[in-house]
């Protein structure tokens, strides 16, 4: 109605045809759709470009190798390259459903009013041209009353907070003294008012309140449509300012963890110390085992379950295993005799071997981590262009609206 009065007063009575065949029901709903579609998009590149610094930092540490975890536990070898370009699997799955989100944005409600349409001979699908959308809603009615495009949006959002808050949690653990694998940058970290030796990771722990933060404002959104009746109620007014909130926090966060992983230093040597003290090699002990001397993967596992059982009886790691230490476990838990040279186990349980042993497609070895990077470099290329394209057609739409509303004005 502000913009009404504008016009009248610049334009003078022609100015009251502009409300002819329009509601704000319709016109806030395309309002936000606009806005909601370019705020997505400036989400996503942020997002791309913390995929692209895992990227980076993945494919300078192909070959450092740390332990897998399972359960917090030390289960196998694998590199740090390997790690980082799990998560930027997982944040390039993200940016695909912000894109899903934005294309379920990509719907004209004009024309439909505040429910019913109008009898006014109106073109929708020209006016949705016009305001560079590539197709108009179905139903009037639901145009102008649901806002499942808006929860999808938010849904999107809060599934990349958690996998922020996944990799702010892992930063937080392998920053600490007990672990001590990753050196934050110092300009993203605190100390204490008391305690001058601490280095806080306080923006990770900044993100991960975040996250949660996020997940609420889509709890609050799903309360406040769960009940509405057809079709448009004031409840959507408070609705809106949630999505904006998301958005915020969303990128904001994405962002500066973009920077901080690109600051990133690690510790090769405390990742190898974990290695060997949690015997992550026995699994391809165990492997050799089954190829080799022609047991059963159950009679292997028992085997080399025993050899650490009796190693940190002992005090020793598994770089310290002989043959005798397999041979004796043998006949403990089989009641027979495996003999393996010395040189072959040393050869077996190596973790950096062990590590470009696996070598099949998305592993670990720095082979498979080095394809898997210029994988996700295209993946980076593509995803980009579409987001790309998606601003420059609203871009376009706009200065077209513009340039034929002035040449109408004379």
């Amino acid at each position: 109605m502000v913009v009404e009065d504008y016009v009248l007063r610049r334009a003078g009575e022609v100015g009251g045809k502009i409300h002819i065949a329009k509601s704000r029901n319709d016109q806030v709903a395309a309002a936000i759709r606009l806005q909601a579609i370019e705020e997505l998009a400036s989400v996503e590149r942020e997002l791309l470009g913390l995929v692209e610094a895992l990227v980076e930092k993945a494919e300078e540490t192909t070959e450092i190798v740390m332990p897998g975890y399972t359960h917090l536990q030390v289960g196998e070898p694998t590199t740090f390259g390997q790690y980082l370009l799990a998560y930027a699997q997982a944040f390039l799955r993200d940016c695909k459903r912000i894109a899903a989100a934005r294309n379920g944005l990509d719907s004209c409600p004009m024309g439909s009013c505040a429910l019913a349409g109008t009898s006014f001979d109106v073109d929708r699908r020209m006016v949705a041209k016009l305001l560079g959308f590539s197709r108009i809603d179905a139903n009037t009615m639901d145009a102008v009353s649901s806002r499942d495009w808006l929860l999808e949006a938010m849904a999107a959002l809060s599934i990349t907070m958690t996998n922020i808050s996944r990799l702010s949690e892992d930063m937080i653990i392998w920053s600490s003294l007990e672990f001590g694998f990753v050196d934050l940058p110092e300009e993203f970290c605190s100390t204490s008012s008391i305690m001058p030796q601490k280095k806080n990771p306080v923006v990770f722990e900044t993100a991960r309140a975040k996250a949660a933060e996020v997940i609420g404002l889509l709890s609050g959104a799903f309360s406040i449509v769960k009940a509405l009746p057809q079709s448009y109620n004031l409840d959507l007014q408070e609705l809106t300012p949630l999505l904006w909130k998301s958005v915020d926090e969303t990128r904001q966060a994405v962002g500066v963890v973009r920077i901080i992983v690109s600051g990133l230093r690690v510790n090769p040597d405390r990742m190898m110390r974990s290695v060997e003290a949690g015997f992550a090699t026995a699994v391809d002990l165990a492997n050799w085992l089954v190829k080799s001397c022609g047991l059963g993967f159950r009679q292997a596992h028992a085997v080399v379950g025993r050899v650490v059982r009796n190693l940190i009886d002992e005090g020793r790691s598994l770089k310290d295993i002989r043959s005798d230490d397999i041979e004796r476990a043998a006949n403990e838990v089989l009641g027979s005799r495996v003999k393996i040279p010395d040189d072959v186990i040393a050869e077996v349980v190596d973790p950096l071997r062990a590590v470009s042993s696996r070598d099949v497609e998305g592993g670990p070895s720095p082979a498979r981590v080095r394809q898997q990077v210029k994988a996700v470099e295209r993946e980076i290329s593509r995803l980009s262009e579409s987001n790309r394209e998606a601003v420059r057609r609203l871009s376009l739409a706009e200065e077209r609206l513009l340039r034929t509303a002035r040449r109408m004005c004379g």
